[in-house]
């Protein structure tokens, strides 16, 4: 029989130089009763054992999503007795039971550690176990126990009284907050990712309103981006004031996790969650939900570690892009919501991820969709908002003149010459960003006359008779774009011609300033603009005062400028709206305008091939040839 084996690391007893052997498993727990100063135990061979610290075990009780393995969900609550597999049990399912209590593996260690669940605290594994055992479905296959969500209308869901809210939802919204109630009340983590624009954070606040109009919710961990801290308090006192979300941030911030357990719902930005992960790691949560989820796309991030160190009896992800660049990204906000669900990382991109576009095309996408689908819910606004009006796309390819053309190509030739340096291409791609977005970025001798910007740019040039005809409608505009030299220069040179006052939102911009950046612009009367940086403010804000969009800069990745023309296309919009895409033809701009596209395509079949900067660089090479 396996040997088991006692680590302790931090703590005041030591016993044969840190370690100890016991024949049994059993031995482990009722050694590790005898102490507190135990705060884990490990289980596997003595060649595999691992130390126990602090920051991987608690002494407060594990919160766990059930496991799904080979097919059938393990009957745990009928293994009262731990018999002599209990080991094995441990290796290959990470559960066991002994003494009427759950013991779980941690997900990030799950051959070694072993955590500690009292049988009759009512959340998280127990609870969704004991509903299924009720039902006699233990031993079904998982499938069918998950597939109730798609195959279940959601009109036939537990209903939810969204009447509790002083403004009406969509009927949409409505069946979104039902599914969302379902997946709560079963403990299945879930993704709700609804097309931007369509409302995601009332439908949360919905699914909050009903859970505690039962008396079924005592503490909810909200993280979001720190830009977006104000639009959630606001859309609490829009939706439902009877609570008051208390703000996690500042410097004079708690430091205590009983002091956050006296709100109802507890808002915090990521950069937060990160820093005070010790503390919040020790929250009795019952709903945990992660706005803008994409941000936890890198399983490695620090970030996303620090959010999967947080346990909940329900974990939501919002996200109106789960898919933006790489196959990892699903994968990490699935296991974010519901661990295991899609396998170990290993062997999920094995099986999925391939070397190139054609050949992820060509993998079995169709079973990743239809496995993903069962925890994910996702309605598009074309099929959901018929009186949303009309978005029309408009492309502008631009020719270069001549002076634009012949630097450009120079700056080919250069990476040319350099094809076997990818540092030295990266910096020249970076060059010719810059270069595409107005030559004044690369210029040594900088001269901001509007004359000069638009005489040497036929972009630029292009932009500003788009914002005249704008302006003969007295319609409202935002244009994003990369740079805060070029955010300033547009600021400066539209102000100049117009006469106007121009409204800027970049990461310089405080968090506290930005949405009344954005209330001014929506009440001023008649033609304005408003510039921004879609990485800094192309997520979360409601822009739907204008209802023109023009991406000055191209993004690589086509969900970042979708969540751009977003903030205007959304919810509240009643005019149509005009979405343009400024591009230099037969460029690089050419180029990532074509990628774009057929990035689009794969994001409808809910996958997306791996892409990272060695790819752009790849695409780049490609493009100038030998």
């Amino acid at each position: 029989m396996r040997s088991a084996v006692l680590d302790i690391e931090g703590g005041r007893i030591f016993i044969e130089s840190d370690r100890k052997s016991f024949p049994q498993i059993e031995e482990i727990f009722a050694f590790k009763n005898k102490s507190d100063d135990i705060c884990g135990v490990t289980a596997g061979d003595v060649k595999t054992t691992a130390r126990v610290s602090e920051l991987k075990f608690r002494k407060r009780p594990f919160s766990a999503k059930y496991r799904l393995e080979k097919g059938t969900i393990l009957p745990l609550l009928e293994d009262t007795v731990l018999h002599e597999n209990a080991v094995t049990t441990f290796i290959e399912y990470g559960y066991a039971v002994l003494d009427n209590k759950v013991y779980t593996c941690l997900p990030e260690e799950r051959d070694l550690f072993v955590m500690v669940k009292e049988a009759d605290n009512p959340k998280s594994l127990l609870r969704a176990i004991a509903a299924l055992k009720e039902k006699g479905r233990l031993e079904s296959e998982y499938d069918q126990v998950i597939r109730e969500l798609i195959t279940t209308p959601i009109s036939d869901l537990e209903t939810a009284n969204t009447n509790v809210f002083p403004n009406k939802l969509y009927n949409y919204q409505r069946e979104g907050v039902q599914w969302l109630l379902y997946c709560y009340l079963n403990n299945i983590g879930t993704i709700l990712a609804d097309d931007m624009g369509l409302g995601k954070t009332a439908q949360i606040i919905g699914l909050i309103a009903e859970c505690n109009e039962r008396d079924l919710l005592k503490n909810t961990l909200i993280v979001v981006p720190s830009t977006l801290i104000e639009n959630w308090k606001r859309e609490f006192e829009f939706f439902y004031p009877s609570i008051k979300p208390y703000v996690h941030y500042g410097t004079l911030r708690t430091g205590l996790a009983s002091e956050l357990e006296k709100y109802k719902v507890v808002i915090t930005p990521y950069s937060i969650m990160t820093n005070d992960i010790e503390m919040m790691v020790e929250l009795d949560l019952d709903l945990l939900v992660f706005d803008e989820a994409s941000l936890l796309k890198n399983p490695q991030s620090e970030r996303t570690q620090s959010a999967k160190r947080l346990q909940s009896s329900s974990t939501i992800a919002i996200t109106g892009t789960p898919l933006e660049n790489s196959l990892k990204d699903l994968w990490s906000l699935t296991d974010l919501v519901f661990s295991g669900y899609l396998g170990p990382l290993e062997e999920f991109s094995t099986r999925y991820i391939g070397r190139d576009i054609h050949a992820t095309l060509a993998g079995n996408l169709e079973s990743l969709e239809a496995h993903v689908r069962q925890i994910m819910i996702r309605r598009l606004k074309v099929d959901y908002l018929d009186e949303l009006p009309e978005r029309i796309d408009i492309p502008q390819p631009i020719e270069m003149n001549d002076a634009e053309r012949e630097y450009y190509q120079k700056v080919i030739d250069t990476i040319r010459n350099n094809r076997n340096d990818k540092g030295a291409v990266f910096q020249e791609i970076i060059r010719l960003q810059q270069y595409t977005a107005h030559p004044e970025l690369l210029s040594e001798s900088k001269c901001y006359e509007l004359a000069h910007l638009k005489g040497v740019s036929a972009k630029f040039c292009r932009l500003f008779e788009l914002l005249d005809q704008i302006a003969e409608r007295n319609e409202k505009v935002i244009i994003f774009a990369n740079h805060h030299e070029m955010l300033d220069i547009l600021k400066g040179a539209i102000e100049r011609e117009y006469g106007k006052k121009v409204f800027q939102i970049d990461g310089r911009l405080p968090n506290e300033e930005r949405q009344p950046e954005i209330d001014t612009f929506s009440a001023q009367e008649g033609f304005s603009v408003l510039v921004l940086n879609p990485k800094t403010a192309g997520m979360g804000l409601n822009i739907t005062a204008a209802n023109h969009v023009i991406h000055y800069s191209r993004q690589w990745n086509p969900a970042l400028e979708e969540q751009a023309t977003a903030r205007a296309y959304r919810n509240g919009q009643k005019k149509a709206v005009n979405v343009y895409y400024l591009f230099y033809c037969n460029t690089i701009e050419d180029v990532i305008n074509e990628r774009l596209g057929l990035k689009r395509q794969l994001s409808e079949r809910v996958v997306v091939v791996e892409d990272d900067k060695t790819e752009d660089i790849d695409i780049m090479l490609d493009y100038i040839g030998e």
